[in-house]
């Protein structure tokens, strides 16, 4: 370990210091320092075998050992360096194989050596639709510098690696592409799956929390009168009125809060719902009874056999009926409720709630709520639809025809 520790920590502390941010790139990798070393031992031998081979005068020796042969040692520094150190190659082995030379081609060995490792460095980093552009410019060079026996033989290799090659390198590619889809597509998945579940939230905290500050306000509202009109009539101070009055206040504010929090958790329109059934069409005489305790005038007509109805359709039925007498009984006090569940020849489950105009002072209820936009979610969740207006009278009406079964 201490070994490694001397042998390695001076070599990247020098390669940090290297100011130049390409250069320290290259030295970083291992494998750039195979191919310098490649590429120096092919110059080393490219320069005396031209000497001896050649009639290429001497001072111009080392460029065409260098200019031919130093492409090799940027082969794995990408396309760019690679795509000049083949173009360098090519056209080097190009004018010395036009130059008359004692070997047994007119390209020389070392020269072809290093035009069969630029050609594949080439064929494996450039652009598929280049891929062509190179083998036919390495076809030429083979034409110019092979004899004619071995020109067909190697043209023949050369078509053989180039198509092998394009089809391993665009099979990676779908492969790749593939790949980037398909994670995509989970955290697409994971998000609609965090937004739906944000929106179940926010229905079943209006659902459940925003009806019973309802009937808080309610019950604050009414209990003067209530206790007057009780046997024996009870009297209401001022300081118990304040105190009614202050509780329906209070409710009212919660009301507000809960909305803003909706305001967060809810997605946007379209995005999809998600639904757990929680109460059904069995607990909707618990709940006409709690509305009823608070001194609303509502009643249930119930004609549905509650064990044909799936469960989740009858828990949306179930907050459509406790959200649409939530609403009567905030917006319209003092008017009758009537609630009507049947199912129909078509095997629909037409669920009907109405109310009257208002016959008392209508409070202070500001800003608006999700109950509608709700109710509309869950009638389409489970292939429904649902219709709320004023009715002519001044009451309101929600009807609403759900599937008995989600088949």
């Amino acid at each position: 370990m201490r070994f490694r520790q001397l042998a390695v920590l001076p070599y990247r502390a020098w390669i940090a210091r290297v100011p130049d941010p390409t250069l320290n790139r290259y030295l970083s990798q291992a494998r750039n320092w195979v191919a310098a070393v490649a590429a120096i031992t092919m110059i080393a031998v490219t320069w005396p075998v031209l000497g001896e081979t050649t009639s290429i005068p001497a001072y111009l020796l080392p460029a065409f050992a260098i200019v031919g042969c130093g492409g090799i040692a940027v082969v794995f520094f990408g396309e760019a360096p690679v795509r000049a150190g083949w173009a360098l190659t090519i056209i080097t082995a190009a004018v010395a194989s036009l130059i008359p030379n004692d070997g047994p081609m007119p390209m020389p060995v070392p020269l072809f050596l290093a035009v069969l490792v630029m050609t594949v460095a080439a064929l494996c980093t450039q652009p598929l639709n280049r891929l062509p552009v190179v083998a036919v410019a390495t076809a030429g060079l083979f034409v110019i510098g092979l004899d004619l026996e071995a020109v067909i033989g190697w043209c023949f290799a050369l078509a053989v690696a180039t198509i092998s090659i394009a089809f391993l390198r665009y099979r990676a590619s779908s492969r790749r592409e593939i790949a980037e889809q398909t994670e995509q597509t989970e955290v697409l998945r994971a998000r609609e799956a965090v937004l739906a579940e944000r929106s179940r939230i926010a229905r079943d905290l209006h659902d459940i929390v925003a009806h019973r500050m309802s009937m808080i306000v309610v019950m604050a509202q009414t209990a003067p009168y209530r206790l007057a009109a009780a046997e024996p009539a009870e009297e209401i101070g001022p300081g118990a009125r304040t105190e009614f009055d202050g509780i329906a206040d209070a409710a009212r504010q919660s009301l507000d809060e809960v909305r803003q929090l909706l305001g967060v958790l809810r997605p946007h329109d379209g995005e999809p719902a998600a639904l757990r059934p929680v109460q059904g069409l069995d607990d909707l005489p618990e709940l006409i009874d709690g509305v009823r305790a608070v001194g609303v005038h509502v009643t249930l007509d119930d004609a549905v056999e509650h064990a044909a109805v799936a469960e989740t359709v009858g828990a949306v039925a179930y907050r459509i009926v406790q959200e649409s007498v939530t609403n009567a009984t905030r917006h319209a006090p003092g008017s009758t409720v009537t609630a009507r569940l049947v199912v129909d020849p078509a095997q629909t489950l037409q669920v009907t709630i109405d109310n009257g105009a208002a016959t008392e002072p209508v409070g202070d209820h500001r800003g608006g709520g999700h109950g509608i936009v709700g109710m509309t979610e869950r009638a389409r969740a489970v292939g429904g639809t649902l219709v709320a207006e004023p009715t002519a009278d001044g009451g309101f009406a929600v009807r609403a025809e759900l599937p008995v079964g989600l088949g």
